[in-house]
């Protein structure tokens, strides 16, 4: 996957390009929950590429770079389910781990 290739070389810078645009809505719940699916979207692919980086390569956030830090990818996991249960709206949504999307598309066809 050509997104993953970039995401190991670059992670931080390609991390920015892909969450800038987003950044009000990683801060809020409801304010993620208030995007429109396609935002939303685009959210949950860059953090389960960041939970590929992370599961084959053990590239994640790491406290002692000061300089480049990536955001914790359980962080911006956990945010991105919670954001959709407000979204659905749904008062809970057990994580199944594993593919984000397909946890997001099981989370949203249940409501």
């Amino acid at each position: 996957m050509k997104e993953i290739a970039l995401a190991r070389e670059h992670p931080r810078g390609t991390e920015r390009r892909r969450l800038l645009p987003y950044r009000a809505a990683l801060n809020d719940v409801a304010a993620y929950a208030a995007l429109p699916e396609s935002d939303r979207d685009a959210i949950v692919r860059w953090v389960e590429t960041r939970r590929r980086i992370k599961m084959e390569y053990g590239i994640d956030h790491d406290p002692a770079n000061l300089a480049d830090p990536l955001l914790p990818e359980e962080r911006l996991r956990a945010h991105v389910l919670a954001g959709e249960c407000a979204a659905a709206p749904r008062a809970e949504f057990v994580d199944p781990g594993g593919d984000l999307i397909v946890a997001v598309g099981a989370l949203r066809s249940a409501h």
